[in-house]
């Protein structure tokens, strides 16, 4: 899978200006999210890493050839208060000569029990390193693009250092803003399968930077530094 993305920051006093732009531009209303990511670190490399050699699609059988942070991440606003299966991701490092918007191939799906037993402690494929919160949380839809706004909360020091899969969720008003101001994260992000298929992938991006346009004076969609998205483990 290959994703192509924008980025903004939002500040708290004009979080709720910004919904009521996007459930105009979308004709919808925002999708109340609570998240809940975890971060690992490969101990030794599989074959769910990401790799630019060959075509996106066929990423899942590649295997990886360094060490990289993954994430496990699951929505805890489920009906009934019931929490979501773990979804596994793995990020690439964005492309380079890339100024209009974030291009990197990932890999996502969605973990049973069995497949989840590698991320247990002492199985030696994985290392806990730390978790967030990503709340409160809005999710739109806009077409084939997906836009998330949400604050990042860390989680006190020790959360999920036992067991981070059987641990209980963090309370929230235990956690802090990462961003002291109150500023919200925003990002417009839109997929394709095959990120070797040429018209599908100027499709995906004509989407995107006709949103950029659409949104232009009320959102400052940009591109970070690609190496902020860097998930290499450094020194392997």
């Amino acid at each position: 899978m290959h994703e192509f993305s924008l980025y903004s920051q939002i500040p708290a006093a004009r979080h709720g200006q910004v919904l009521q732009i996007l459930a105009g531009v979308t004709a919808s209303q925002p999708t109340p999210t609570l998240e809940q990511t975890l971060i690992y670190q490969q101990a030794r490399l599989t074959e769910t890493g990401t790799s630019k050699k060959v075509p996106v699609g066929r990423q899942n059988a590649v295997p990886a050839s360094r060490l990289s942070y993954h994430k496990l991440v699951r929505d805890l606003k489920g009906t009934e208060g019931e929490k979501g299966p773990w979804t596994f991701r793995a990020e690439d490092v964005p492309l380079p000569g890339m100024p209009s918007f974030v291009s990197r191939a990932t890999t996502e799906s969605v973990l049973g029990e069995a497949q989840l037993e590698k991320f247990r402690q002492g199985n030696g494929w994985y290392k806990y390193i730390n978790q967030y919160l990503a709340t409160p949380g809005h999710r739109f839809v806009h077409n084939n693009i997906i836009i998330r706004i949400s604050r990042i909360l860390s989680v006190p020091e020790g959360t999920g250092a036992l067991e981070p899969l059987d641990a209980p969720i963090p309370t929230l008003s235990d956690c802090n803003l990462i961003d002291p101001s109150g500023t919200y994260y925003f990002e417009a992000r839109i997929r394709v399968e095959d990120g070797g298929n040429s018209k599908l992938v100027e499709q995906a991006t004509a989407e995107l930077m006709a949103f950029k346009k659409q949104v232009e004076g009320a959102i400052d969609l940009r591109v970070p530094e690609r190496l902020a998205f860097d998930t290499r483990v450094k020194g392997t």
